[in-house]
């Protein structure tokens, strides 16, 4: 009965615990790839005077864009469209 509850503790508290901590570092991790590609799109921008592009990381298209701020633009992997832009 013991080993039951121990077990019934454990998938309980300790999974939901560590999916939450697994999804906030993979949105972590989308979001610095989405500021490599600002910082890409930068360069891109002074040597080619082009003023967007798309980098595909790991499954994810990045689409950056110049209008009046520079912009990134994504789909997480949960689907959810994210953009972050540098004023």
């Amino acid at each position: 009965m013991l080993s039951l509850m121990m077990v019934f503790v454990l998938f309980g508290t300790l999974l939901p615990v560590l999916h939450g901590v697994h999804e906030k570092l993979q949105l972590k991790k989308e979001r610095v790839t989405a500021y490599e590609t600002l910082h890409e799109g930068a360069l891109q921008m002074q040597s080619e005077k082009s003023t967007y592009g798309t980098r595909t990381v790991n499954g994810v298209a990045y689409q950056w864009q110049m209008d009046e701020y520079l912009c990134v633009r994504y789909n997480n992997y949960k689907g959810t469209p994210t953009a972050i832009c540098l004023k």
